[in-house]
């Protein structure tokens, strides 16, 4: 499995693989689990959320990599 290009910083989170120029995670954040998509190591510089997932392809790719691990 391929490594994290860039840092990110939650402990919680489980890293998904690399998509285009995006870090895929998944997080559990309690009873509201979401997807990631960070571009950089820069804080704010990431794109999350599951009810955008069908909007973002990037997100979209998450929730199916988190599916088929059987984190959702």
């Amino acid at each position: 499995m391929d490594q994290p290009r860039f840092d990110h910083g939650c402990p919680r989170c489980t890293f998904l693989g690399q998509w285009n120029e995006f870090d895929l995670y998944f997080c559990p954040q309690g009873s509201l689990p979401t997807v990631i998509a960070r571009r950089s190591s820069e804080g704010p510089d990431y794109t999350s959320g599951m009810a955008l997932a069908h909007l973002c392809p990037e997100l979209g790719e998450a929730r199916r990599r988190a599916q088929e691990k059987g984190l959702l």
